[in-house]
């Protein structure tokens, strides 16, 4: 193995111990050499544990986690502090990795320099692992396979206010590069959108590979967190937009302006969101 550096897939779960037992099987699978699985379990119950025994008893690359009280954003950063590897990719207990996910991410870190991300198309499933159509989210971004500069790549996702790069199942990247905790982003915590908070993190710092084929299985059903979310997962779209202009990120005013435009049309028509709308009239304001 010690041709191949070791990545650690870490899985916070939760509560789902049937789709979290397929996920791992997707790991399992991956032509990948060399990959530990790090599990931290935040469930009421004990039913994720019970399941995780006999993979226990038969893969040594597995770890498992109890947690002692409900950790929820902490949870993921003690899968990152537990984690061994080299690089890093977060694994939603729903979600699945095509086998060949880790080895053709890990190819571009070994063959090109300065890459802090490696992303990729990801193919939509319902509750039963069919494929169905995408949503506006998961359309495929290019039909070949680039290498482009982070900020390219982030600015797409900020002007649109929606996040293209990817959800946490979706992305690879060194673990020494994600300097602030996951979710933090120019020392906010971000728990709606941590995984793009952590995205930015990482592509202020140099580029990224979006990979046009899809390589992870991004699970839609009626009991995921999103949906649980409804509004409210737009509700941080507007401080990382401000702040992301200190990176760099949005460096024209018509960039800046596409963004806030953006975020003014998704939130436009509910009256919770009037400090929002204020503040983006006046950001308005001074571009014209």
């Amino acid at each position: 193995m010690m041709e191949y550096s070791l990545v650690s897939v870490v899985i916070p779960s939760y509560n789902r111990p049937h789709t979290l037992k397929l996920a791992i099987d997707s790991v399992l699978e991956q032509t990948y050499p060399n990959v530990e699985i790090i599990i931290c379990d935040d469930s009421t119950d004990d039913r994720v544990e019970e399941m995780i025994k006999p993979y226990l008893k038969s893969f040594h690359k597995i770890k498992y986690y109890r947690n002692e009280q409900n950790l929820f954003l902490e949870n993921w950063n003690r899968c990152f502090n537990l984690a061994s590897g080299e690089y890093i990719n977060y694994l939603m207990d729903d979600d699945l990795f095509h086998k060949e996910k880790i080895s053709k991410m890990v190819y571009f870190f070994n063959e090109f320099e300065n890459i802090k991300l490696v992303t990729s198309h990801r193919q939509t499933i319902d509750k039963y692992g069919k494929f169905i159509p995408p949503i506006y989210a998961t359309n495929k971004l290019y039909e070949e396979t680039r290498i482009l500069d982070g900020k390219i790549l982030a600015n797409i996702a900020l002007t649109r206010c929606l996040n293209v790069i990817g959800e946490p199942t979706t992305v690879l990247f060194r673990k020494k590069d994600l300097t602030e905790k996951y979710g933090v982003y120019k020392g906010k915590q971000y728990s709606l959108i941590n995984d793009l908070a952590a995205w930015l993190s990482l592509l202020s710092k140099g580029k990224a590979v979006y990979i046009a084929e899809p390589l992870s299985y991004f699970r839609l059903h009626s009991d995921q967190n999103n949906n649980k979310m409804g509004l409210k997962a737009f509700s941080e779209w507007l401080e990382i937009i401000l702040a992301s202009r200190e990176d760099g990120f949005l460096h024209s005013d018509n960039l800046f302006k596409t963004a806030l435009q953006s975020y003014y049309r998704r939130i436009k028509d509910y009256p919770q969101f009037g400090d929002d709308i204020e503040r983006i009239k006046e950001q308005l304001k001074v571009l014209d």
